[in-house]
């Protein structure tokens, strides 16, 4: 009876530490910084410098907005280079001249793809949250809520199945420009929606998941 309570209590530690907060607070910030990253290639794009200032300043909001999950994440390679990033967005502002203000469009771009390339190796990394075990004691708050969070990503991946399977329908019988238009419009409404601080669990989850979906969708896309 013992060695099956603690083989029930192993299985239980695994089970949950897959669904940490920290694992959570990295995806979303992954979400954020491609968020990031688009929008400066963006202002890379302008000719006009007013509209390339618009849009450094939607990168550096999306940044000032991603800061809290930064520190949830505990990814601190990522975050160095997030704020690098920042820094460049602040001086691109501050030049007179499109030309200038590109240079450090350029140097953030940079940041910003090393600071995701550094996050999705997070796990190689020491974490500021290895200490942070939960208790074996299946009973306690931390236990039941992660249980909660996973039933409810459970619930959100059986809805996402008729989405995703209208995707598919979509990306294999309407016009591939129609489709892709459609497509990078749902992805571009994700995006927005993750940057939303006031976003519930679930509804991250659900923008999360279905941009992912959307993603995969574009890769199989070959408008010619």
């Amino acid at each position: 009876m013992k060695n099956t309570t603690f083989l029930l209590g192993i299985l239980l530690f695994v089970f949950l530490s897959s669904f940490k907060t920290t694992d959570r607070a990295c995806e979303y910030v992954g979400s954020n910084i491609e968020f990031i990253g688009s929008q400066t290639k963006k202002a890379l794009s302008e000719t006009d410098f007013n509209k390339t200032k618009f849009e450094i300043y939607k990168a550096i909001n999306a940044i000032e907005k991603t800061k809290s999950k930064l520190k949830d994440c505990g990814c601190s390679y990522a975050s160095k280079n997030l704020m690098e990033a920042l820094d460049n967005l602040i001086n691109a502002t501050k030049i007179s001249r499109i030309e200038g203000a590109k240079i450090f469009l350029n140097k953030a771009l940079e940041n910003s793809d090393t600071s995701l390339e550094l996050l999705q190796q997070h796990h190689t990394h020491q974490s500021i949250y290895q200490h942070d075990r939960l208790s074996l004691n299946s009973k306690s708050p931390e236990a039941s809520k992660l249980l909660d969070d996973r039933k409810l990503r459970q619930t959100i991946d059986t809805s996402l199945k008729a989405f995703e399977t209208s995707i598919h329908n979509i990306v294999t019988t309407v016009d591939c420009e129609a489709a892709k238009k459609y497509l990078l419009r749902v992805y571009s409404n994700c995006e927005t929606e993750l940057l939303n601080e006031k976003l519930s669990e679930g509804k991250k989850y659900y923008n999360l998941r279905t941009k992912a979906i959307t993603a995969e969708a574009l890769k199989k896309l070959n408008c010619s």
